[in-house]
């Protein structure tokens, strides 16, 4: 009986010391085919870029000029003291914390403040109507619909004060539509930067329109999307409209850190969006998220010739290192945790 035991033990030790084996050859076998992938498939795809980046000299629009978009972030960036503006926060929705977004009350206290900058958001209803909104705002009303699908009419009687946590201290406002956006930017001296989440083509045919008809659009309108076709489409037709590409949080952030592959796919990312996609549509800004910014990064894009904006940027802390460390633009919800305003108030 023991002897039938320890034969048992000895067999399915010998059936695991091959499982192992059979194992580590297939490993082994992967790497090696893997290997002459790449000894094979690394010259070629050497050569397609190569192909690719004297293809795109001959595709390249022209990024408007330095002067004009220093212009429309800020009047004068050098000599300005930090108490007489805010020059380095673009105020996202108009300060979401501070007061209901994408809303005439948000715009108006940011004009308050002395911050020229800000981002709203550019959307499109069912019947082709451009207005200044964000799906999140339809959320907090317990709205699923997409704006996309829903006409004009469902907006005009839609209160975006009440859902907001500060609602109560504002009065009830309806949807700021496109157009009177622009009635607002003739008699302002705001820079508004539209970030447009869905860019389909009759919200791009919208943009063409008003940037060739209305001047003030392309004096004080910075379009801001994630899509880089979108851009160059603009800016075939609009060579003068200043752009901004929206980078979203990489997928390959949420890989296992062990195996460190993260870092080298963001590398090969960044190098194609930096030296291929922004030089051939021509953005002036860049949107990155402060997980994937770095003084590196800041100096890379700025080597060719396009501004970094950090998104979301609120704690004080965070605000005064980017002001005096990377001296970089930042996407803020906030202006009540803005360095100046904070030290200022201290003072007095």
């Amino acid at each position: 009986m023991y002897l039938a035991t320890i034969f048992k033990v000895c067999k399915m030790l010998y059936q695991l010391f091959w499982f192992l084996a059979t194992c580590c050859t297939f490993v082994v076998n992967t790497l090696w085919l893997c290997c002459n992938f790449a000894s094979v498939g690394i010259p070629w795809l050497m050569l397609l870029l190569f192909l690719v980046c004297i293809g795109s000299k001959f595709v390249k629009l022209n990024s408007p000029a330095d002067d004009v978009v220093l212009s429309m972030l800020s009047k004068s960036e050098k000599g300005k003291e930090a108490s007489e503006a805010l020059y380095w926060p673009v105020v996202h929705r108009g300060g979401a914390f501070d007061a209901p977004e994408n809303s005439l009350a948000a715009i108006n206290q940011c004009m308050a403040q002395r911050c020229q900058k800000i981002l709203l958001d550019l959307s499109i209803t069912s019947d082709g109507k451009a207005i200044i909104l964000h799906k999140s705002t339809l959320e907090k009303a317990n709205v699923t619909e997409p704006i996309h699908k829903l006409p004009f009419s469902f907006f005009e009687s839609f209160n975006i004060t009440e859902h907001h946590p500060l609602g109560q201290l504002f009065q009830k406002e309806k949807v700021l539509t496109f157009e009177r956006l622009l009635k607002l930017l003739e008699s302002s001296e705001v820079t508004v930067l539209l970030r447009a989440s869905q860019t389909n083509s009759a919200l791009l045919e919208i943009v063409r329109e008003t940037a060739a008809k209305c001047p003030i659009f392309t004096k004080r309108i910075i379009f801001c999307c994630a899509s880089p076709t979108a851009i160059y489409q603009l800016r075939q037709q609009c060579p003068d409209l200043v752009c901004g590409l929206w980078m979203e949080k990489s997928c390959f952030t949420i890989l296992p850190r062990y195996l460190n592959t993260s870092t080298i796919l963001l590398s090969i990312v960044g190098a194609i969006y930096r030296n291929i996609i922004a030089p051939v549509i021509g953005v002036s800004l860049v949107f990155i998220h402060k997980d994937e910014f770095n003084a590196q990064i800041s100096t890379l894009w700025k080597n060719v010739g396009v501004r970094p904006i950090v998104y979301t940027i609120n704690s004080p802390n965070e605000k005064r290192y980017f002001q005096q460390v990377t001296k970089t633009l930042y996407l803020t919800d906030s202006l009540r945790s803005e360095p100046q305003l904070i030290f200022k108030s201290k003072r007095k």
